[in-house]
């Protein structure tokens, strides 16, 4: 018996759904089939690829070595059905993004990437950046792009672009233009969750010259940061290019600190993993979009 397409299918599935059944459904078989499938693989490689986790299926060292492989081979064979068109690409790419470049940055890359390459899919996942770490580390995403830092053996790192990051408060708020490290430390904060790129980097500025802030609410979502500062709970920090439109209407307003907080954009994928031809051309675009 051989490795079939229909396997390495499934496999990829349940991979990205962490589960036989979501997977038998998103490649339209039946659960008993997909199981099948899955162990007739595991048993012609002579190791299981995935274990058990609560509900959910989580890939193992072994497995994650044969993902990007599995997924070469299926973009290869989708590429050969679309040969009648003109597109070169084609077939799904899967990426997991920190909230900031995915809601701001992202978008435009997919949409011009899509122009040109029409029968590509999408699958963005969102969170923040530990979430993204995970997602790369399992094999759910093939490229991610984070803010501020990563350190992680299995993990390498490119440097995308800059990003700014500014301190804000309500316009409704009567504060000095110029905030000193006194008034970074006597003011309430709403900051995003611990885990976060920017929480990460106010931090690590901060923390070189005065104590802890005083975080009076911690939020997941950049949005509810916002509303939270135009309600005037505290100062806030995000970057610049996610408040220009509440800067624009003139719901809020920047300080001038002494705080450094430029820092890089990142791309980052898994080490030892060559990419697929839909994420290697897609890091491509990132670049040179980036240098226009």
């Amino acid at each position: 018996m051989r490795i079939t397409l229909r396997q390495l299918q499934i496999f990829e599935a349940v991979v990205h759904t962490g589960s036989v059944t979501a997977a038998a459904e998103m490649v339209s078989i039946s659960q008993p089939a997909a199981s099948q499938a899955l162990r007739e693989l595991e048993a012609l490689l002579g190791r299981p690829l995935f274990r058990r986790h609560g509900k959910r299926l989580q890939i193992t060292p072994q497995a994650r070595l044969l993902l990007p492989q599995a997924r070469s081979v299926l973009s290869q064979i989708e590429q050969i059905e679309s040969m009648g068109s003109d597109d070169e690409l084609s077939g799904s790419l899967h990426l997991a993004s920190s909230v900031s470049v995915g809601n701001y940055l992202l978008p435009e890359q997919m949409a011009s990437f899509r122009r040109k390459y029409p029968n590509i899919r999408f699958n963005l996942d969102i969170g923040n950046t530990q979430h993204v770490i995970q997602q790369l580390l399992t094999g759910k995403a093939e490229v991610g792009f984070i803010e501020g830092y990563c350190q992680h053996a299995e993990l390498t790192t490119q440097i995308w672009r800059r990003d700014e990051l500014v301190v804000f408060g309500s316009s409704q708020e009567d504060r000095q233009e110029e905030l000193s490290w006194e008034d970074l430390q006597q003011a309430d904060w709403v900051m995003r969750e611990v885990g976060s790129g920017t929480r990460n980097i106010l931090e690590q500025a901060i923390g070189k010259s005065t104590t802890q802030l005083n975080v009076v609410l911690s939020l997941a979502h950049m949005e509810a940061v916002k509303q939270a500062v135009i309600h005037k709970m505290g100062l806030g920090c995000l970057s610049r290019m996610a408040i220009s439109q509440e800067l624009n209407s003139g719901l809020i307003r920047l300080y001038n600190t002494p705080l450094e907080l430029n820092r890089n954009l990142l791309i980052v994928i898994p080490k030892n993993t060559t990419l697929t031809k839909n994420a290697q051309g897609f890091v491509d675009q990132c670049y040179e979009m980036t240098s226009v």
